[in-house]
């Protein structure tokens, strides 16, 4: 059997030029089910033009197309179904969006186009699924799988989460697209140290995925993982863990296996939990010592009455730490910020903007509060009347899809699209350590926005453009990091 296995091309544009990560998920998958089918891997987000691409690689003749995506990204994936299964392929759909909505899949006009869905971890499911079609057994004992039988589709019981150490190696020979991944203008690839998160954060949808576990894998499997990984080129790398920083003691363990494995000249960036980083200095020194120059936060929010809303409870509490560890130890920070919960008001929205100034956050990400399917939060959003949009292409962070108690979803979007702007001045331009760290890289994008702003500063003084003009361009655009400096 052949098997070609895609990402969705959907991308958040400001994000994607700061980091264009591969798809790890995928190459896992690949690398659990080489040794029974031929199998290609293609990161669409990378293809300049990703329907084009598609249609050349198509015509290989493949006769299983998976297509994995988030909720934002679903809308993308439709054609791109269409094409495979004009193709004569079968298709199978997966990833975070068709795990938590596979119901809602089987009942909508695209249906059909969705032969299989694999919900949850894909290794096990996948592979059987292949065996299963291969030998022409009973799919009802593929755990995890959702199939056509007749004119509906039936949904077998969920498949428990998977026993880390089972799990083989990526294979990123399978992939088609290999270049075009970077950050800060390194080349870099995904390396994954652990699965889960046994927090209740209520906006997540990571429990439907692994439930409420964390699972480790061994030292050594990590180690050759990121040997792998530099093997294929990448200078630096991204662990995308849900929560690498639960265990603080393990992580401190790791970063002193990576500096005894002679791998510390990469560089390693990460995603963590305010409350992991700030217990412990030392952990951060150690992080340093391996190689982390680069941590994304979860602050989530200033407020406590908004933490609790969030499910974060108390887990924010160490981030004025945490950051003073990284900057100490020359860490870029990048911060997560909620904004436009059920109580906001617009000072609330500016109080998260007034703490990453205090905190002097490298790259704050003022995200907005998202009803995100089958989430606790969104339940309770729908009870409260708040929900504003059901469109998933919107559901991607950035955009506003909520009214507060206090404000409309559009005056929520607007007051966050004009923080973003305000924060890059001349303040943040001198304690920023992303010109230090990555001087090319500043320097290029420094070039890139300066004439952009400059053409937005002329055209409000001139009275050619008010700032409602420019919000309502970079809004449809999608590029609503931008703002009016």
């Amino acid at each position: 059997m052949k098997v070609l296995l895609l990402s969705s091309p959907v991308v958040q544009p400001d994000f994607d030029r700061i980091a264009r990560i591969p798809n790890y998920g995928l190459v896992s998958i690949a690398g659990n089910v080489d040794d029974i089918c031929s199998v290609d891997v293609a990161d669409l987000h990378a293809a300049k033009r990703p329907e084009e691409f598609l249609e050349g690689v198509l015509r290989k003749g493949y006769d299983l197309v998976g297509l994995s995506c988030m909720s934002f990204q679903y809308h993308a994936m439709i054609p791109l179904a269409k094409m495979a299964k004009e193709s004569g392929a079968a298709t199978v759909f997966g990833g975070y969006h068709p795990t938590l909505n596979y119901d809602e899949i089987a009942e909508s006009p695209d249906a059909r186009l969705a032969d299989y869905v694999v919900r949850g971890e894909g290794e096990a499911t996948f592979r059987e699924l292949i065996q299963a079609i291969e030998k022409g057994s009973d799919l009802g004992e593929v755990k995890g799988l959702s199939y056509w039988k007749g004119d509906r589709m039936v949904h077998n019981p969920p498949r428990p989460v998977l026993d880390v150490s089972e799990i083989r190696m990526p294979n990123r020979d399978t992939r088609l697209i290999t270049t075009g991944f970077q950050s800060f203008g390194i080349a870099i690839d995904s390396v994954e140290t652990s699965r889960g998160c046994t927090n209740g954060c209520k906006f997540c949808s990571i429990q439907h995925m692994y439930g409420r576990s964390f699972r480790r894998y061994p030292f050594d499997r990590i180690l050759e993982d990121i040997r792998d990984a530099e093997a294929h080129g990448a200078r630096s790398i991204f662990f995308p863990d849900d929560n690498m920083t639960l265990d603080v003691k393990r992580m401190e363990r790791l970063c002193d296996a990576i500096v005894e494995a002679g791998l510390d000249h990469l560089k390693y960036k990460v995603q963590a939990s305010a409350r992991g980083i700030g217990s412990s200095r030392r952990l951060v020194e150690k992080m340093a010592k391996a190689g982390f120059d680069g941590v994304f936060l979860g602050i989530e929010n200033t407020s406590k009455e908004n933490l609790k809303f969030l499910g974060k409870g108390k887990m924010s509490d160490n981030a004025d730490k945490a950051i003073e560890y990284m900057h100490d130890n020359d860490i870029i920070v990048s911060a997560g910020l909620i904004g436009g919960n059920p109580e906001d008001d617009a000072e609330d929205l500016w109080s998260n903007f007034e703490l990453a100034r205090k905190l002097k956050v490298d790259i704050p990400i003022f995200y907005i509060s998202t009803p995100y399917p089958k989430t606790e939060m969104r339940e309770e959003l729908e009870k409260m009347g708040l929900v504003a949009c059901d469109d998933y292409r919107f559901y991607d962070g950035l955009h506003a899809n909520l009214n507060t108690k206090h404000l409309t979803a559009e005056m929520v979007q607007y007051i966050t699209w004009e923080m973003n702007a305000r924060y890059y001045d001349l303040e943040w331009f001198r304690y920023t350590k992303i010109k230090r760290l990555y001087p090319k890289w500043f320097l290029k994008e420094t070039l890139r926005l300066a004439p952009f702003y400059a053409k937005r500063k002329l055209g409000l003084l001139l009275r050619l453009k008010t700032p409602r003009d420019y919000f309502k361009e970079d809004l449809e655009r999608g590029e609503l990091c931008k703002g009016v400096a």
